[in-house]
């Protein structure tokens, strides 16, 4: 079956055109970052400032547009075997890296391979199903898997492709603080702690850069951010729920809200003491008052959820509703389960989520009207992402899920797959998973992983709390459209 999407290309190339046309007399953007990279190197840091940055340097060999839809970027189409487990890639011609040299099949197979062959690269962990990668020609790149995978087109816009000369000439410690990629932008300069700027790439195949210089800043603190989107220090920020109304108010900016695809929710490590209990779980899902939080403290930018993912993500269960607070019910459980008092560790980021502080304040509060004993983890992003990715979380913790490629395998595959970052497991997720990953009719897959969510809601594995929109400030001279994966492009 053949995928080729040059109608849907030439239509989003004129979208890119008008928007740029719009866009005249604005020399540079200063988009906001809510937390500053570990590194530009796409093949290790995965996180969301990063993958902001990398929208602009790299390219991938197809790409998500802003309504979920798979399109073309470096490749003009793809095709897959019939058992989904032989894909191939046709990739366009004149493409060239930003120091000039032609970017080819080569540099695909390279980043694959890399990513594969790293202990340590996080984008590897999204590829393990890739058993080999072959570039057959300069413009063609076959990907054999070990396994049938139904979404991989969807999977490659994870990837954003380096230039392999450049990168084994640098060594990758010195290639992440000076990336060299084929996308719209090319890097400029770091300054760490302050900016990363970016300036139009006149070479690049496609349409060029929606402004000549997009300089990304990064501002974790979510009242600096609406302070400074205001002066006209930033031309975009995301801004923080409790802010909104004053910043709408002052009517320096235009306020823009977009449903997200991001699911807040609360973990819980089932090797804890207490947590491998499934009416302890249940306890603390019924014991939080998700409305009370979504209408008082998050001033109604959140929409409580019953599952990991949101309404705009391939494979939710419209038939799920969110949990209501019922603490009676909950103290009945904890009784039921021997619930001793003891301590529960409930663990957080300090930044990258809605007014994380008061959120994990109210989430304790609410546990502790149940009966549960909670003491406060707060963790720096990187030390909280690092404990998320590899287990080590102790107890109770809140994070959230954005699925880049809105398709609910990502999410799934990472928290509830056996051997994946979760904590509890199921046999009958893991033949569920299995089903829905060979599956080619989109209705039967949708209905398979609708089935995975069910039983997450059945046995409390998560407690979902929230569907959040991103709420942006936005420079009244701007022309910019937000995207529900959160990203913030300039294509």
């Amino acid at each position: 079956m053949t995928h080729s999407l040059r109608l849907a290309a030439a239509a989003s190339a004129l979208a890119l055109a008008a928007g740029a046309a719009g866009a005249q007399g604005v020399e540079t953007v200063y988009p906001a970052l809510y937390g500053e990279p570990s590194n530009l190197d796409p093949i290790y840091d995965t996180n969301l400032p990063a993958l902001n940055v990398y929208y602009a340097i790299y390219d991938r060999l197809a790409t998500i547009d802003a309504e979920g839809r798979v399109q073309p970027q470096m490749a003009s189409s793809w095709t897959y075997s019939d058992d989904l487990k032989t894909w191939t890639f046709t990739l366009n011609e004149g493409m060239t890296c930003h120091t000039g040299e032609p970017m080819d099949a080569a540099d695909v197979v390279f980043t694959y391979k890399t990513a594969l062959s790293e202990t340590t690269s996080r984008l590897g962990g999204y590829f393990g199903l890739i058993e080999s990668v072959e570039a057959t020609s300069p413009t063609e790149v076959v990907f054999q898997l070990k396994a049938p995978f139904a979404p991989f087109d969807r999977q490659t816009t994870l990837a954003g492709i380096v230039c392999q000369e450049q990168y084994e000439a640098m060594g990758k410690e010195a290639f992440g603080r000076n990336p060299v990629g084929s996308g719209p932008y090319k890097f400029v300069e770091w300054s760490a702690g302050d900016s990363i700027a970016t300036t139009r790439y006149e070479g690049y195949f496609g349409e060029p850069g929606q402004y000549p210089n997009v300089v990304f800043k990064p501002v974790p603190d979510g009242t600096t951010r609406a302070n400074s989107v205001q002066s006209g220090d930033l031309s975009m920020a995301l801004l923080e729920p409790s802010l909104v109304p004053a910043v709408k108010e002052a009517g320096a900016v235009e306020v823009v809200t977009q449903p997200s695809n991001r699911v807040i929710y609360v973990g819980f490590n089932s090797n804890a003491p207490f947590l491998g209990e499934e009416k302890v779980r249940k306890a603390i899902d019924l014991s939080i008052d998700r409305k009370l939080i979504g209408e008082n403290l998050l001033n109604g930018a959140v929409t409580p959820v019953a599952q990991l993912l949101a309404p705009v993500t391939f494979g939710y269960n419209p038939d799920l509703k969110p949990t209501e607070q019922d603490l009676d019910a909950a103290k009945a459980l904890l009784e039921e389960a021997g619930y001793d008092g003891s301590t529960i560790t409930l663990s957080y980021p300090t930044t990258g989520l809605p007014q994380v502080d008061q959120l994990a304040q109210a989430v304790a509060y609410f546990m502790g009207q149940a009966g549960m004993k909670v003491e406060f983890d707060a963790q720096e992003q990187t030390t909280f992402l690092n404990n998320w990715f590899t287990s080590k979380l102790p107890g109770v913790y809140i994070f959230a899920f954005a699925p880049s490629v809105i398709d609910g395998n990502l999410p799934y595959h990472m928290l509830l797959k056996t051997g994946g970052q979760g904590y509890t497991f199921d046999a009958r997720i893991d033949a569920l998973m299995d089903q829905q990953i060979a599956e080619t009719d989109g209705d039967k897959r949708a209905e398979l992983l609708g089935q995975v969510g069910e039983i997450v809601y059945e046995r409390t594995i998560y407690a979902p709390l929230f569907n959040d929109d991103y709420i942006y400030g936005v420079a009244k001279d701007v022309e910019w459209t937000p995207r529900p994966d959160g990203m913030m492009t300039f294509r």
